[in-house]
């Protein structure tokens, strides 16, 4: 990965493309060694420091200058969070606990960008991200870790963070070749395994360096990123406080990404998109958290996992389809043993979606099927991390690693492509031009019945499973569930809003939890209704 960074940045200096005459003044100009005093960043200047006055740059053009933004604010209600049964325990919620939940969530965004030269752009994005009426959330003494602690994949912050910032520069020696360095979204495909998150108040954005290579029939994106640095000593949120010293505290304690896709046109309307990922996390299995960090976390530690697979879509005249499957392989690491003994990955995941558009029919009506399946494990409950107990050596949950999730797992935020079967099938409409409509059927279940049901954000919906309830929990139907959605857009599409709901009816899973314990109040869980609406404005 560091080979990577510096190979990329190394060839900036020797590639033909960046060897453009300077269009300073050549008796501005410093060119000759000299004895010139060094300058705090480290950097030869083309032209002089300043003392007081910051220069007027002879490379600035407002016309070169673009500035964009969008705002959206949303308010949210959930009835039923937890369909009225206990999620740490077997049996009912107590009757004046319904776990529901309303709030206004808002934020907006402000980004500018400054086209240098004509293959030289720099984009600078902040966002502010608030819950109405709350203080803080997500930082703490007004320091957001976001941006502390380099945690930029997760975005936690509910504040005002950078959301993007980087250089693109392309054609660096090879025409079509183009390399963008720091923060940065990676979408791909369906938003699957990579997509920006917009639905939350934060979303995902990461730092690193990225680079593509564009022909006319395919391609090529890769690069690293670094999603944690772990140094020791900070008070970081995976990790907790590591002074120098402590146990797991390490320079190397950091999560990097690497990633390789090329997307390959061979025919008019399909596409073929491999994949391969690495994730290599050197977080320290720290308080027993090891292959149960599956359990209660997106992504866990001490692991190393190749996610390689391919997407395949095609779309011509009224029918789409999209097909994409993806392996796991690695390694994990016990919380007693980080060097010793591991566990192996081994876990897979498939999606199929099939759609007929009638185009020549009012509104434009949209019939669509879909399947999707992410593997789960039957030891998740009864694997001893520390010891490596009962874990059966291996470690087959798919880690769905940085999605968005909310637009292809249901509206309500409950499955995540981990641990899952689900099944659907869709209706759109455009009643007019400026409006969409769109209602979804939803039959989730688990693959493996002895994991968790992972929510959107992957983490462990409800800790009950077959292992760890003596069989009390052993069924897969989780719940089935429909989505309404309206959009309608006006003021020449600058400004669009939204409603949306979802119910969702409790499946035999759910049965068995609350009636799990005689004590509990009532043998039957409740079903779950979420509904929001939104307005956007972009510009």
């Amino acid at each position: 990965m560091w080979v990577l960074a510096v190979a990329l940045l190394a060839a900036l200096p020797i590639a033909p493309a960046l060897a453009d005459p300077p269009t300073i003044p050549a008796d501005k100009l410093l060119t000759s060694p000299g004895n010139v005093p060094p300058v705090p960043r480290a950097m030869p200047d083309l032209q002089p420091y300043w003392n007081f006055d910051p220069p007027k740059h002879p490379l600035f053009d407002i016309n070169k200058l673009t500035i964009s933004g969008d705002m959206r604010v949303r308010p949210e209600l959930r009835s039923n969070g937890s369909f009225g049964v206990n999620t740490t325990g077997l049996g009912r919620l107590a009757p004046n606990d319904s776990r529901n939940d309303q709030f206004v969530q808002q934020w907006m965004r402000l980004g500018i960008n400054y086209a240098i030269a004509p293959d030289v752009d720099v984009f600078f994005q902040e966002q502010y991200a608030k819950t109405w009426g709350a203080t803080n959330q997500g930082c703490t003494a007004g320091v957001c870790s976001n941006d502390a602690f380099n945690t930029n994949a997760t975005n936690t912050a509910n504040n005002l963070f950078t959301r993007q910032a980087w250089i693109m520069i392309r054609n660096i020696g090879i025409d079509g070749l183009s390399l963008k360095a720091g923060r940065q979204l990676v979408v791909m495909g369906n938003h699957r395994l990579f997509g920006h998150f917009d639905w939350a108040n934060t979303g995902f954005s990461h730092d690193g360096i990225t680079f593509q290579y564009n022909q006319p029939m395919y391609e090529i994106w890769g690069g690293w990123v670094r999603v944690a640095d772990l140094d020791p000593g900070l008070n970081n949120p995976t990790v907790g406080v590591l002074p120098p010293g402590a146990a797991g505290a390490s320079a190397n304690n950091d999560v990097n990404m690497t990633f390789m896709r090329l997307a390959w046109k061979p025919m008019a309307g399909l596409a073929i998109e491999p994949l391969w990922v690495y994730f290599k996390s050197n977080a320290a299995n720290i308080g027993g958290v090891g292959f149960a960090g599956n359990s209660v976390q997106a992504h866990a530690p001490d692991q190393n996992r190749h996610t390689l697979g391919s997407r395949i879509a095609y779309r011509q005249g009224i029918f789409d389809a999209t097909a994409e499957g993806y392996w796991q392989t690695g390694s994990m690491g016990l919380a007693a043993s980080p060097n010793g003994s591991r566990l192996h990955i081994n876990a897979e995941a498939f999606a199929a979606t099939a759609g007929v558009t009638l185009k020549d029919v009012p509104t434009s009506p949209r019939l669509g099927i879909e399947f999707n399946y992410a593997s789960g494990d039957g030891n998740a409950g009864t694997c001893n991390s520390t010891t490596g107990a009962g874990c059966g050596g291996n470690a087959n949950t798919f880690e769905n690693l940085y999605p968005t999730n909310h637009i292809i797992m249901g509206y309500a935020d409950v499955m995540a492509w981990r641990n899952m079967v689900g099944y659907s099938g869709d209706l759109q409409l455009k009643p007019t031009k400026e409006s969409h409509f769109e209602a979804k059927f939803w039959l989730f279940r688990k693959a493996n019945s002895g994991d968790c049901w992972y929510r959107a954000a992957q983490n462990c919906y409800f800790t009950q499973t077959s292992a760890n309830t003596g069989g009390a929990a052993s069924s897969s139907s989780l719940a089935k569930e429909l989505d309404l959605i309206y959009t309608l857009f006006f003021k020449d599409n600058k400004v669009a809003w939204q409603l949306g709901g979802s119910y969702l009816w409790a499946g035999q899973y759910l049965d068995q939890i609350a009636a799990g314990n005689a004590a509990s109040n009532g043998p039957a869980p409740v079903n779950q209704i979420w509904a929001y609406t939104q307005l956007h404005v972009n510009f």
